[in-house]
């Protein structure tokens, strides 16, 4: 039986995104309250769309006048999926307004014990020459925090739980823009799949 990677993977792949984003989206929803998820989670499911889409381009025999423009394609998604690895670190905040984002990480460094110096968009841990790097979108309601130095990723876990933490047990501020858009586009997903599965009958 000849292997087509449209009917068998792609539905898959889509499945995983629509459970990725609707995971999101009803999180914040239903709780009602912020969040932070490690990037590694989007990582993960790009590298489960990207490397299958890379294995494929070896999967045919080479013809006798394959080119460098042969490799273009699979070298272009190699690098995309590399890129990737390197901007995706930290975690995303979801639901999140400006003021309830700052009150969280405040208080998750008082809590640690961690001195601090703020400046734009980077955040300075005295006592462990860490460099906090922080952006909101407060319009969309999402957020990013990351360290620059790989070496204290373990205290920027302890930080990013002690906010969690915070949101749990604190009324917040919200914006649930970010989590509606994930259930919008899981929701659309989610209809792709059943499309391919059942021959686009319902459409």
């Amino acid at each position: 039986m000849k292997f087509d990677f449209y009917d068998t993977v792609s539905p898959i792949l889509f499945g995983l995104m629509a459970i990725f984003f609707l995971f999101i989206g009803l999180r914040g929803i239903l709780t009602k309250r912020p969040f932070l998820i490690s990037q590694r989670w989007f990582l993960s499911l790009m590298c489960a769309i990207f490397i299958p889409i890379i294995l494929l381009q070896f999967s045919f025999p080479f013809p006798d006048d394959f080119s460098v423009m042969g490799w273009l394609q699979p070298l272009l998604f190699g690098f995309i999926l590399l890129m990737m690895c390197y901007q995706m670190r930290g975690y995303m905040a979801y639901a999140v307004t400006d003021t309830s984002f700052r009150e969280a990480l405040i208080e998750a460094l008082q809590k640690l014990q961690l001195p601090y110096e703020e400046s734009l968009s980077l955040i300075r841990l005295t006592s462990i020459e860490a460099d906090l790097q922080v952006s909101v979108q407060g319009w969309m309601g999402t957020g990013l925090i990351k360290v620059k130095q790989r070496a204290h990723r373990t205290m920027l876990r302890e930080i990013v739980k002690a906010m969690n933490e915070h949101f749990r047990r604190s009324a917040v501020s919200t914006n649930m823009i970010s989590c509606l858009f994930s259930v919008v586009i899981g929701g659309f997903m989610a209809i792709y799949v059943v499309s391919m599965l059942f021959g686009r009958s319902i459409f």
